[in-house]
């Protein structure tokens, strides 16, 4: 069983909602990042800064960032840039770009059940980077930014959110500066709270963003106890309402290698047709798309090598049957050979601006059955495997403890 509660927490005022909630940063630059932090001095990722983010005192000790992100705190409370509740709620945050649109459940989840495995991971995570999150935690005695978490989809679950969001207006509503639609619904019926905690207490949960934010409460339980360490801030999303985008793969040809026996191996390998839609489409499954000596193709990916939930993934089968031994590349040692890119790319653009040592790779997005198979398994999947967006945003809501 896993613990679901409610919490009395914060939700980020109208007036402040261009100001404070922090874009997702993983997307930006590092000039982009710099140049947003010093035109938003009340932004919310002043306060959760890591290294290289940008910002003042860019190059500063941990420390001294986690004393940065104290006072960034400090001014945003001065602000009063919340609304605090004392009535314990959860809420309902829907995030919107486009055609997507993610409805998830803010709660707070135990901590103890993320060590002791039941809510699921699926990544693995530097003990270094998670303790510094956590030294930040304990320092601020806040949390923000929701740990983004999965479940199969219930369908009394969606009944009673469907009815919720008929009979309850948003609290705020409000689209921030890079586009994304939020709103924000607090749900404090005594009723509809007891459901969902019932609800949710026989689910299984996944971790499908925040693996370092998860890792970084553990260490906090582990270090100061259940009383302040306890509990994790989440957004539970149905499997069937989360959004999982791929990140595509640019390998660059080494200059000991000649270029076509590379592109004969993957023509065989593969069994490449051109195929231009590739330009612009996502790959049907069990496919994937290349962009070969300026020429879009599609091809077959090779089948799996075992039976293992790891081997059956795109990215995966990639890597071990067709990246490694054509170009002969590790990828913990690539060496900057391969590089990645979001769905989110102009890949027409990007295809005009390499040359023929470049071939892009485009792959299908993973679905959440198969990264909870991989969870199940207490396997890991290599890095940039999956992509959750629209991203949770920090700054929209506060959790003291």
């Amino acid at each position: 069983m896993v613990g679901f509660h409610p919490f009395a927490g914060s939700v980020i005022r109208r007036e402040f909602t261009r100001r404070v909630p922090a874009p997702a940063f993983d997307s930006l630059s590092r000039s982009q990042r710099a140049a947003y932090l010093s035109s938003h001095p009340e932004s919310y990722t002043l306060v959760t800064r890591s290294p290289h983010d940008g910002g003042p005192e860019d190059g500063a000790p941990l420390d001294r960032l986690i004393e940065l992100g104290s006072e960034a705190l400090q001014r945003i409370f001065e602000a009063d840039a919340f609304v605090n509740s004392e009535v314990p709620s959860f809420y309902l945050y829907r995030l919107t770009r486009g055609d997507l649109v993610q409805v998830g459940i803010v709660g707070l989840v135990d901590t103890a059940d993320y060590m002791d495995g039941r809510v699921k991971r699926h990544e693995k995570v530097s003990r270094d980077r998670a303790g510094h999150l956590s030294n930040h935690f304990e320092r601020l005695g806040v949390q923000s930014s929701p740990i983004a978490v999965s479940y199969r989809s219930d369908p009394s679950i969606r009944s009673r959110l469907d009815d919720i969001l008929d009979r309850l207006d948003p609290l705020v509503s409000f689209v921030s500066g890079d586009g994304l639609d939020q709103a924000v619904w607090a749900i404090e019926n005594d009723d509809d709270v007891q459901f969902l905690s019932n609800a949710f207490a026989p689910l299984d949960m996944y971790i499908m963003d925040g693996h370092h934010r998860a890792a970084a409460a553990g260490q906090l339980f582990e270090r100061i106890g259940a009383e302040r360490g306890g509990k994790m801030l989440c957004v539970a999303f149905a499997d069937d309402r989360v959004n999982i985008e791929p990140f595509h793969r640019r390998v660059l040809i080494d200059a000991e290698l000649d270029v076509e026996p590379i592109a004969e191996a993957l023509i065989d390998v593969l069994g490449l047709t051109p195929d231009p839609t590739m330009e612009h489409d996502l790959p049907k499954p069990g496919s994937v798309g290349v962009h070969l000596d300026g020429q879009w193709w599609s091809g077959t990916m090779p089948a799996p090598l075992s039976d293992s939930p790891i081997d059956a993934l795109g990215p995966v089968r990639l890597q071990n049957q067709v990246i490694g031994p054509v170009f002969n590349i590790d990828p913990e040692h690539s060496g900057g050979q391969i590089r990645y890119f979001l769905d989110d790319a102009d890949r027409g653009a990007l295809a005009k601006r390499i040359d023929r040592r470049n071939v892009l790779f485009v792959l299908r997005p993973l679905t959440a059955a198969e990264v909870f198979a991989v969870a199940d398994a207490g396997l890991d999947m290599p890095p940039k495997s999956t992509y959750v967006t629209p991203k949770p945003r920090s700054g929209v809501f506060l959790r003291r403890f």
